[in-house]
């Protein structure tokens, strides 16, 4: 039996990797008058694909905190919690109107909103990934961060810089995190709207980050210290290279119900909060990457949105010695329970 189920594995991943199949699962379930029964994948995604829309139901409302742009160093902690701190200076803010930069006066308030990068599950519900430049990276910590008042997105003067003190959630900091910064299409979409372009850049000036220590309610605490000179995603990484003869691909297929157009995968590293997206390829249908490491553990994800339901699947990878085909067998799940299962990634 181990040996037939051996054979069949090694045909269907050459299937898959020859690209000749139209589509590797036969399995086809007719579901009347559903969406489901859409089969048809996409050769190019479109913004309004549920595979691009669904984050906006993933995504949370912004933390928002309100500073006195008048004060001449303010703090704030937005969501009223004590593992983010966020330190403005008086008279650093710009705003873009009719084409020009324009000094923001310092009186009056304006709203911090943030949205924080926490756990490996909040990589996966913002359609991201922990990669730059097709370099894998563990991210310690992070998040999106803009500041608006009356209505208006505010930037930072040039030479300027804010300070960003936060924690990382279950874990101690670690030394040598490096500051990244997300880069986007222009102009940047709004915060819950998927970004294809997005990618993680090193900073190119001073990218090192300090940590701090503090007695903090009578007890030690510490995390990462972090200047930055720009808004909106900002992290806490470092690179984990992982030279080509040291990576095994990992392809994914589905049943036909499940489409590029529905359907996002990831594989969630055990023990570290790396995070690599699967792209999809058209001729195979089927995802794949080729960055993991040989020798990895790791957890498949998947989220799929087919009309108003999602479709959770996941496989457990405990340790990648070969190229792999792994079929994943999304079930039903109500957002809650989504959401839920996510958090705890």
């Amino acid at each position: 039996m181990s040996f037939k189920y051996d054979i069949l594995n090694i045909c269907l991943g050459l299937i898959l990797m020859s690209g000749c199949g139209k589509e590797v699962s036969q399995e086809f379930n007719a579901y009347p008058n559903n969406p489901l029964n859409d089969t048809v994948w996409a050769v190019t995604l479109k913004p309004t694909d549920a595979a691009n829309t669904m984050i906006a139901e993933l995504m949370p409302n912004p933390d928002v905190a309100t500073i006195d742009l008048s004060t001449d160093e303010v703090s704030c902690k937005p969501g009223s919690t004590d593992s983010l701190r966020i330190t403005f200076k008086k008279g650093i803010f710009t705003s873009f109107e009719n084409g020009v930069i324009t000094p923001v006066q310092p009186s009056g308030t304006a709203q911090v909103q943030v949205i924080r990068i926490r756990r490996s599950g909040d990589i996966i519900r913002y359609l991201r990934h922990t990669l730059s430049g097709g370099t894998i990276c563990e991210i310690g910590s992070g998040l999106f961060i803009q500041v608006v008042k009356d209505g208006k997105i505010l930037d930072l003067k040039a030479g300027e810089e804010f300070k960003i003190k936060l924690m990382e959630t279950g874990a101690a900091p670690k030394p040598d995190m490096l500051r990244f910064t997300g880069i986007e299409s222009s102009p940047p979409p709004l915060y819950n709207v998927y970004d294809p372009a997005f990618d993680w850049q090193r900073s190119i000036s001073d990218p090192n980050i300090d940590l701090f220590f503090e007695v903090m309610n009578g007890r030690n605490v510490s995390g990462y210290e972090i200047k930055s000179n720009k808004f909106r995603w900002i992290s806490a990484q470092r690179p984990v290279p992982v030279s080509t003869p040291d990576r095994k691909k990992v392809t994914v297929y589905f049943p036909p119900n499940f489409t590029n157009k529905t359907t996002n995968v990831y594989a969630v590293m055990a023990n570290q909060k790396i995070v690599v997206r699967l792209n999809f390829d058209y001729n195979s249908r089927s995802f794949s990457t080729d960055r993991l490491p040989t020798n990895s553990k790791f957890r498949l994800v998947s989220i799929s949105k087919i009309g108003n339901d999602f479709y959770l699947g996941d496989s457990n990878v405990n340790d990648l010695t070969a190229a792999s085909v792994i079929k994943l067998d999304p079930k039903k799940i109500v957002n809650e329970k989504l959401q839920a299962y996510l958090d705890d990634l």
